[in-house]
């Protein structure tokens, strides 16, 4: 069932009508569904399905601008914005924002903190991301990194990631089937 809810959603984001919209203008927002963008509380599967037409989106610092680029909360934020949450915008107030989850505890569409890769500030809140998965004990999440990628991409929680987690925090609620 959780399947079959997860494909239709990702049809109904998905779906343009034909010729409504000038392909130089076409924003990413016009993907989901007027309904969709008006609620204040959705399920992890429709969250992430939004955030996975956003992949491929390129890196842009202190940007939350889909046609532009992403920096890291600017996609986290941009993502949860669209569902009516009230989200900061810099990674470092993430830290202060929802309820803060073990990792081990984590689902997908919580947000995962990192420190930043800066040296002049090393243990500060530097990055964000979106839990995409957790299967046999391996998390994923999406992400918008300066990074390789350069953009909105999948990535796992490997040595380097692990090295810098700081935390987990959640913004949804959650019932017994992670919606």
């Amino acid at each position: 069932m959780k399947l079959f809810f997860t494909l239709i959603c990702a049809l109904f984001l998905c779906w343009l009508p034909a010729g409504s919209v000038r392909a130089q203008n076409v924003s990413y927002a016009s993907k989901i569904p007027a309904v969709l963008s008006k609620v204040d509380s959705v399920s992890s599967d429709v969250l992430l399905s939004f955030a996975q037409t956003l992949l491929g989106v390129r890196y842009r610092s202190a940007s939350s601008d889909p046609l532009r680029g992403f920096d890291c909360s600017g996609f986290v934020s941009y993502v949860f914005k669209k569902f009516n949450y009230s989200v900061p915008r810099s990674s470092g107030e993430f830290a202060n924002a929802g309820e803060k989850i073990n990792l081990e505890d984590a689902k997908p569409g919580d947000v995962i903190l990192f420190k930043g890769t800066k040296s002049h500030h090393p243990h500060s809140i530097g990055h964000v991301g979106i839990v995409y998965s957790i299967e046999n004990g391996l998390l994923k999440f999406i992400h918008s990194t300066s990074g390789k990628e350069h953009g909105v991409t999948i990535s796992t929680m490997e040595d380097t990631y692990k090295r810098r987690f700081v935390e987990v925090v959640r913004l949804q609620k959650h019932d017994n089937n992670g919606l």
